[in-house]
């Protein structure tokens, strides 16, 4: 499937492309900076001042990206994610099999852990859950094109194509909250390879012989 197709309708950044650029390379090492630490740390207990100590520039180099702290951390937050969504579609080959392709756009969407403490933060701030929501829903969409194409073209059986794009993104998204992997025992990645070879062995329409 063509990932023009694939990539319409995904989530309005909030801070444009052309906007980012415009704000200079110190600025974006900063927003850098920042995503690190919150991946590391989260959020919540956070001060501007703290924020700036934390990055090595001044509290007006911050409001010069945001307004107020709540508006930065949004921008970072959506920033990340449009990182990951743009690194999960570029993961995948249109050559390949449908079931190749989402593998590789979930794998690819999925190289990274979620720290308790901005797991937490997350949970706890309604705009920053309505982010997360909105870059999900939309993960759930590219899924249910893809699953669509495969059950249209007989490459997957009849199925609910919304059904399974709920259960894959769903599975996909828990296995990144904190201690998952340890509660399992295994790394992050060996678990998502053997739940998308459970949950995508089940979608292959199986050929019978006469």
């Amino acid at each position: 499937m063509e990932l023009d197709l694939l990539r319409a309708g995904a989530p309005t950044p909030l801070l444009a492309r052309s906007a980012e650029e415009r704000l200079g390379l110190r600025h974006r090492e900063i927003l850098d900076g920042l995503e690190q630490l919150f991946l590391e740390r989260g959020f919540a207990s956070f001060t501007i001042a703290d924020l700036a100590a934390g990055v090595g520039c001044s509290r007006r180099t911050l409001y010069e990206i945001a307004s107020s702290k709540d508006q930065l951390v949004l921008i970072v937050l959506d920033r990340f994610l449009h990182k990951k969504g743009r690194a999960a579609l570029e993961a995948i080959d249109p050559d390949d099999a449908l079931v190749d392709q989402l593998r590789q756009y979930i794998v690819g969407g999925l190289e990274f852990h979620l720290e308790r403490s901005l797991f937490e933060d997350l949970s706890d701030d309604a705009p920053a859950r309505r982010l997360l929501d909105r870059h999900f829903r939309f993960v759930m969409t590219v899924i249910q094109r893809l699953v669509t194409v495969g059950v249209s073209s007989g490459e997957f059986r009849p199925v609910n194509p919304a059904v399974v794009a709920a259960t894959v993104a769903g599975s996909s998204l828990f296995m990144t909250q904190p201690d998952v992997a340890d509660d399992i025992g295994e790394e992050l990645p060996a678990i998502v390879d053997q739940m998308l070879d459970y949950l995508l062995s089940a979608l292959v329409h199986v050929q019978t012989r006469s």
